[in-house]
This record gives C-alpha cells, sequence and structure tokens, in this order.
C-alpha cells in the first residue's frame, strides 16, 4: 500500500503539509499503483497529490520541487505497493544461508523488477507475470539489472530450481529488441557455472551487445549456515585464477572490438587470486560498482591522489585504526604503510572475522556489530587510540545484526570510535585530522 511512513523535515512534502499516515492515491489525476508510476509523477515540478487519510477522508494537496527530485516522502514499501517474493529455489540463495535470531526484513527472499529499475538491484526474470513483461517492453523500463548466471537453460533451471529460469535468452534478447539498456551479471559457482559454461555465457551475452551493456562476473557467496542445503565449495587461489584468465581474456578481445571491457570480475576474485587489480581504464564508466567491481581500485587511486598532495611530513600524534573485513585487509596494508611513510600516519589495519556468518563471508559490507566489538576488545591498544570503522557496515546507524552505532561506542569509552567513508580522499583527510596531523 502506497503509505507514507516518513517524511523527510525541510522537505517539499512537509512544507506542504504531507504527514505520515496518509495514503497517496493518485498524482495529477493519474493512480499510483507502485514505484514506477510514482518516479514518473515526479517529472512534473507542479505536483497535485490526492491523499487518503485514516478515516478515508480524500484531500489534494500541491506541492512544487525541482523536476525529477524527491519531495521527501518514504512509503511503507520500497516498491510503494507490495514488494513481489522470488519463487526460485536457488542452489546458492544468500537469504536461506542467513543465521537466526536476525531482523526480519532479512529474511524476505525479493525478486522485483521494479527495485531494478529504481534502485540498480538484479533480478532474474523468472518470477515476471505475462503482464509485467509486456509493461517493461511497451514502456520500456531500462536499464535492467539481470542475473543471468548461465545461458545454458538446463543448468540455469537446475540452479534456479525454477523451469521458467531457461527463458533467459529468449527475454534477454526481447529486452534488446525493444531498446532496452540490460546489465547483467553470473555469479559463479565452482565446477557448476565456470570453466566452458562461463566460456559459453560470455558469448552468448556479447552476440547481444550493445544492449547487454555489461557482464559482472562474481564468486557465489556462502556462509557457514547451509545446513540442509547442498554442498557447494567456495573459489581458491587455484579456481579464481582461472575465473580471471577467462574473464580477462574476453575482456581483451572486447577492448580490440567494440572499444570497451563488456566483462568485468569481481574484486573478490582479485583478492582470492592474490592478483594485482587492473587500472581504471578496464572498468570503464564502472557500471558494475554496486556489484562489488572497481570499489577497490577507485579507493585506492582516490587515496594514492589525496596523498600526493601531502607535501609536509610530520608525525602523528594520536593512533589510528582502519577497521575492515579480511577480504580488503591486503588492500588496507597497502595503502597503511604508503600513509605512514609519506604523511606521517600511525596507521594500523584490524582486520575483523566474520563470525555471525560462520567466517565464510569477508567483505565489509556484512560485518556485524558484534564482531567489530569482539575485535576491538581484543584489541589490547592504548586508550585514546581512534578506530575507523566503515560506513558500509551500517544502515541508518544500526549494523546487520541489530546493534547500533550508540551502543558500540558505550561499550568502549576507551576509544574514539568514528566511521570510515568509502571515498579514499576522505578517508585520508579523516585519518590524518584524527591522527592530529594538519
Amino acid at each position: 500500500m502506497s503509505r507514507i511512513i516518513e517524511v523527510v523535515p525541510g522537505s517539499p512534502a512537509e512544507r506542504a503539509g504531507i504527514r505520515p499516515g496518509l495514503v497517496l492515491r493518485e498524482a495529477n489525476g493519474v493512480p499510483v499503483t507502485d514505484i514506477i508510476d510514482w518516479k514518473k509523477s515526479l517529472a512534473y515540478p507542479n505536483l497535485l497529490l490526492t491523499l487518503e487519510d485514516e478515516e478515508g477522508r480524500l484531500d489534494t494537496v500541491r506541492v512544487l520541487h525541482p523536476s525529477g527530485s524527491d519531495i521527501g516522502v518514504i512509503f511503507e514499501s520500497a516498491t510503494v505497493d507490495c514488494l513481489k517474493q522470488c519463487k526460485n529455489n536457488c542452489l546458492f540463495c544468500f537469504v536461506r544461508q542467513m543465521p537466526k535470531g536476525q531482523r526480519k526484513t532479512l529474511y524476505v527472499r525479493d525478486d522485483d523488477y521494479r527495485l531494478s529499475l529504481v534502485f540498480g538491484s538484479f533480478v532474474t526474470l523468472t518470477n515476471v507475470s505475462e503482464q509485467e513483461w509486456k509493461r517493461i517492453l511497451r514502456e520500456k523500463i531500462s536499464p535492467i539489472y539481470v542475473s543471468v548466471h548461465t545461458t545454458n537453460p538446463e543448468l540455469r533451471t537446475r540452479i534456479m530450481g525454477n523451469p521458467r529460469a531457461g527463458l533467459i535468452m529468449e527475454q534477454l534478447k526481447q529486452l534488446v529488441d525493444a531498446g532496452i539498456t540490460v546489465q547483467t551479471q553470473l555469479v559463479l559457482i565452482p565446477g557448476i557455472n565456470d570453466g566452458q559454461e562461463l566460456e559459453r555465457s560470455l558469448h552468448d551475452l556479447f552476440s547481444l551487445y550493445p544492449g547487454v551493456e555489461s557482464v559482472a562476473v562474481v564468486p557465489v557467496g556462502l556462509t557457514g549456515h547451509r545446513a540442509g542445503l547442498p554442498q557447494i565449495e567456495g573459489y581458491d587461489k587455484a579456481s579464481a585464477r582461472q575465473v580471471l584468465d577467462a574473464a580477462l581474456a574476453l575482456s581483451r578481445r572486447a577492448r580490440r572490438k567494440i572499444g570497451s571491457s563488456f566483462v568485468y570480475a569481481a574484486d573478490e576474485f582479485f583478492v582470492l587470486a592474490e592478483a594485482a587489480f587492473p587500472g581504471a581504464a578496464y572498468y570503464d564508466d564502472f557500471a558494475q560498482l554496486e556489484n562489488g567491481v572497481g570499489l577497490c581500485r577507485i579507493l585506492k587511486d582516490e587515496f594514492l591522489a589525496e596523498l600526493r598532495q601531502k607535501r609536509n611530513r610530520r608525525e602523528a600524534q594520536r593512533n589510528v585504526v582502519w577497521v575492515t573485513g579480511e577480504s580488503p585487509a591486503q588492500l588496507l596494508h597497502e595503502l597503511q604503510r604508503e600513509a605512514n611513510l609519506k604523511a606521517g600516519c600511525n596507521v594500523d589495519v584490524l582486520s575483523v572475522r566474520n563470525n555471525l556468518f560462520g567466517g565464510r563471508v569477508t567483505v565489509t559490507g556484512l560485518l556485524c556489530g558484534e564482531d567489530i566489538a569482539r575485535a576491538l576488545a581484543a584489541s589490547g591498544l592504548p586508550k585514546d587510540t581512534v578506530f575507523m570503522v566503515p560506513e558500509i557496515t551500517l544502515r541508518e546507524g544500526t549494523f546487520l545484526d541489530g546493534m547500533t552505532w550508540e551502543q558500540l561506542t558505550v561499550q568502549f569509552p576507551e576509544y574514539i570510535l568514528d566511521t570510515c567513508p568509502m571515498d579514499g580522499g576522505e578517508m585520508l583527510r579523516r585519518t590524518l585530522r584524527h591522527g592530529g596531523i594538519k
């Protein structure tokens, strides 16, 4: 339901008198049925909204705002109406590997094409109804982000546990023919959809360029909570290297033919293979950034660019520690050495094991508050040490396990805790400031 649960203070919506509890019915006389209708209506700077109150009474409110900008209302559902649930039974479904006892929203399995348009979420296209499919083609909903995994119809059906999964190439061709831009991803499982199957998928997807604009190659995410689920092994150094060889070979061919890499390996593959991250040119316009593709390259380049501007070397007055997941720890150690040597910092790196997910998840964004607290308590560092905790671990001031930022800081009054931004330049500036280096 299009019920408004929050109005941003100082926003155009608040100035117009809109309040939480109201239900949005129409915008400029057109019914608002979902997030796509709502986003379309925001193109009009002069909005006449029809709202229904708790008693069922209708009223109209005029909202003036810059065309295309948000007016400051938050709906009960991300899609405005009901979120579309996933009916697949994927071998590697991450939601089914979640530990028990976390907040309810973490167990929601969604597969909603509208979230793909609005937030860049990947969808499988297996849960799209005929009516919804016609709408996508008719309204040219673009770009759309598609989890392909494999273009082999029989294999995709087995991986996803859904007979409609085998239609993927037909669906992609229809999208491309309709003028819709598609970004894709292949989540790879060792011995199942890599090797020759990976080469087949990359070849098939490249045949649909430029409609299919990019492919992200991502390793399967596994936790320590797979009881009752199929046995799957993760990637090691050798197998990750094989994936990189295949992906980079096509990237080189693509650059010669179309001028872009087309296929991009996730940062985690380079970490697992202990391989150097490619230069920025490999990532082109970083279209798959939200998929963990190129984040490390951007962070490193931003950090080193800022470091080159620091000409005066002064000794730090306070210790600073960067908190991180295990996966990017090696990169941060490289940046740590550069900062200590060239800017006079006294920086260390605290790599945190993800016990919440059984130690098999190593990315920083899925660290929880309890694991970070455990690592801080075991660090044994002197008081007044500054710990910089990655912003990406927090959502609205709360960690994945429900611990709040305030609860974490209260546990460690002897330390100075601050968040660490994803921007490499700001990360260095904040490090220098905490270290007392101006």
